[in-house]
C-alpha cells in the first residue's frame, strides 16, 4: 500500500486537491498494478514563509 505525501503551499482549493489526488491515484494504480483502494494520498499544506531553497525564502 503506497502512501504518497504531497507538500505544497497552503491556499489550494479542495477541488484542486481532489483532482490532484485522483490523478496521482490513477497513475499509481497503472504503474504499480494496484487496486485504487490501496493508494493513500496525503496533503501537507505549509505557509509560504516556511519554504526555503538554497537558504533563500521562496
Amino acid at each position: 500500500m503506497p502512501i504518497i505525501t504531497v507538500s505544497l503551499y497552503s491556499g489550494r482549493t479542495q477541488r484542486e486537491k481532489d483532482r490532484l489526488a485522483e490523478a496521482i491515484t490513477e497513475d499509481t494504480v497503472k504503474i504499480l498494478n494496484l487496486a485504487k483502494k490501496d493508494v493513500i494520498v496525503i496533503f501537507e499544506e505549509k505557509p509560504h514563509g516556511n519554504w526555503y531553497a538554497s537558504g533563500t525564502r521562496l
